[in-house]
C-alpha cells in the first residue's frame, strides 16, 4: 500500500512539472527571460505571477524553476545575465546584491533513506542571502544555505554549507578565505 501511495504522489508530481513547464514555466522563461523583454515589463510580469521581486536589475535569460511565490528579490538588487533560480523551496536574496552572469541557486534535496538509497522524492530547504553580497560568475548556491550580509562569493564557487560571518568565500566547497570588515551603507 505504501508503495503505491509513493508511485502516486511521484507520478502527481510528475505531472505537475510537466504542466509547469509547458504552461507558466513557458512564460516566465520564453518570453519574461527573453532579451526581448524591457525590464520594466519583465519586473511586472514576475509580479503578476507571484514573485516577491522589488528590483528590476534583473538582466535576460533568468531561469526559474518551480513557484514564484518562492521568490524574494530585494530592492537594488542586480542579477546578471542567464542566472537559475530553481525555487522548489523558498529563496529568499536581500537589498542591494549583485549577483554575476550563471549564478545558480538550488533549494530542492534528495534525503539518503534507511536502506542507503537515494530518495526520488525531492524536499525543499530555504536558501536564504542577505544584504549586500556578491556572488561571482557561474557560483552555485545549495540547498538550506545561509549567507551573511556584506559577504562575497568568489565566482566558481560551490557553497554547500553556511556563511555565517561576513567575508569572501571561494573554492569547492567554499570556505571562508578572508574575513571582511562591515560598512554600513547610508540609508
Amino acid at each position: 500500500m505504501s508503495e503505491t501511495r509513493t508511485l502516486g504522489r511521484r507520478l502527481r508530481d510528475q505531472v505537475h512539472i510537466e504542466l509547469w513547464a509547458t504552461t507558466v514555466g513557458a512564460f516566465v522563461n520564453g518570453v519574461l527571460g527573453s532579451a526581448l523583454m524591457p525590464r520594466p515589463l519583465r519586473l511586472l510580469g514576475y509580479r503578476a505571477l507571484g514573485a516577491r521581486v522589488r528590483s528590476g536589475n534583473i538582466f535576460p535569460g533568468l531561469r526559474i524553476y518551480g513557484a514564484l511565490r518562492n521568490v524574494e528579490i530585494g530592492r537594488r538588487t542586480f542579477l546578471n545575465a542567464e542566472c537559475y533560480l530553481e525555487a522548489l523551496g523558498p529563496i529568499t536574496i536581500g537589498e542591494a546584491c549583485q549577483f554575476g552572469p550563471q549564478v545558480m541557486i538550488v533549494t530542492s534535496h534528495h534525503r539518503t533513506l534507511p536502506d542507503g538509497r537515494v530518495s526520488r522524492v525531492a524536499e525543499a530547504r530555504p536558501v536564504v542571502i542577505g544584504d549586500r553580497v556578491w556572488v561571482g560568475a557561474r557560483a552555485q548556491i545549495l540547498p538550506g544555505v545561509r549567507i551573511a550580509d556584506d559577504s562575497v562569493i568568489a565566482a566558481g564557487a560551490v557553497v554547500a554549507r553556511d556563511c555565517p560571518v561576513p567575508g569572501v568565500y571561494a573554492g569547492v566547497p567554499a570556505r571562508l578565505v578572508r574575513e571582511t570588515a562591515v560598512v554600513t551603507e547610508p540609508a
